[in-house]
């Protein structure tokens, strides 16, 4: 009786700490208008773990992070992604990348919290970034 309150004590504390470490999957920054859209989007594509969304004015950067599996054939995903945000915002000037690098970066632009003109420099900066790597 005694094992059995200690395994089901572990497991509910094992359930609690696993909730509580999950972290956002899609996450938009900068203007607001627009997130549901995206966020539904990026969860129709199959192939995307997580994402990043910048956008200001008329710019918007999509960083993601593709499935390990998926990894092999990143370049056509990521062109594939580009095409489909180019039709669904053809008023907008849309980069999408799917380099840990520019992830990571728009990760911490989103932790710094720049204001609007920096979020607008922060976008051709990493945009700059991918195609140097390129």
């Amino acid at each position: 009786m005694r094992q059995l309150q200690t395994v089901l004590l572990l497991l509910l504390s094992i359930f609690i700490l696993s909730g509580c470490t999950e972290k956002e999957k899609f996450i938009v920054y900068g203007s607001p208008h627009n997130e549901e859209e995206l966020e539904s989007v990026l969860k129709e594509e199959d192939y995307v773990e997580k994402s990043t969304v910048i956008q200001h004015d008329d710019k918007m950067l999509v960083a993601v992070q593709i499935k390990p599996w998926d990894k092999w054939k990143k370049a056509k995903l990521e062109k594939k992604l580009q095409k489909k945000f180019d039709e669904l915002y053809p008023h907008k000037e849309v980069f999408v990348s799917a380099d840990y690098k520019i992830y990571y970066e728009a990760n911490k632009a989103k932790k710094d919290k720049l204001e609007d003109k920096k979020i607008s420099d922060k976008i051709k900066e990493l945009k700059k970034l991918a195609k140097e790597k390129a």
